[in-house]
């Protein structure tokens, strides 16, 4: 999402505590939108969203030269704190099958049939996205990351704090979503045969954050 009051842009990973950041900064008209997306959204149309004038201003903006679109949304984009936060695999995967809202899978399979069957890092979401790994909303299609910061779930409230100085906001984060039914510790639903599955299917996220098992 944009903030233009706040000048920033979020990247929204499902299952990583965008419920909780929204709810500071503010809330998209499309989740879970990647880097090249907003990117893309910034140098072509019209970024300010609710109310009748920005209706009226989301029509007139396309009839601007497109170059110049492009060159104002290229420097907002260039200039804005753009941020996300990423989870380790193994933990997301057992909250995208535990989640109360989107799909619930675990009404359908057991979590072993669901490893089996997941295949991208929103699978279960209302609003689901091709991208097999959560790397894929943060770089551009040669691979270079587009992001200025990177906060880990594991110590949300810690990463939250450094976005929070850069922005001007609240440093104390509301816990958002929070999953009643996830009593026990990620690492209590695996086998090692579902260890190693999930291992092999979110590979890149693992290697490129330094992900391990149990951490």
């Amino acid at each position: 999402m944009v903030s233009h009051a706040l000048k920033c842009i979020f990247v929204e990973i499902p299952k990583t505590g965008s419920s909780s950041i929204r709810s500071i900064i503010g809330h998209s008209p499309a989740p879970h939108v990647n880097i090249c997306q907003i990117a893309h959204d910034m140098q072509r149309q019209w970024t300010h969203y609710g109310g009748a004038w920005n209706d009226i201003m989301a029509g007139l903006y396309l009839w601007l030269p497109e170059e110049w679109r492009k060159a104002r949304g290229l420097a907002q984009f260039q200039s804005y704190f753009k941020f996300s936060f990423v989870r380790n695999p193994w933990d997301r995967v057992v909250s995208l099958y535990l989640r109360q809202e989107g799909l619930q899978m675990r009404e359908r399979m057991t979590f072993d049939e669901f490893v089996g069957w997941i295949r991208y890092s929103s699978s279960t979401c209302i609003h689901p996205t091709p991208h097999v790994n959560q790397l894929d909303w943060l770089v551009d299609p040669h691979g270079n990351l587009l992001v200025d910061f990177i906060g880990r779930f594991e110590h949300l409230e810690e990463d939250w704090r450094t976005v929070a100085g850069k922005l001007g906001v609240s440093p104390l984060l509301p816990h958002k979503k929070r999953n009643a039914d996830k009593t026990r510790h990620y690492t209590d639903y695996y086998s090692e045969a579902t260890k190693q599955i999930i291992a092999q299917k979110f590979r890149t996220d693992i290697d490129y954050f330094g992900y391990q098992f149990g951490s």
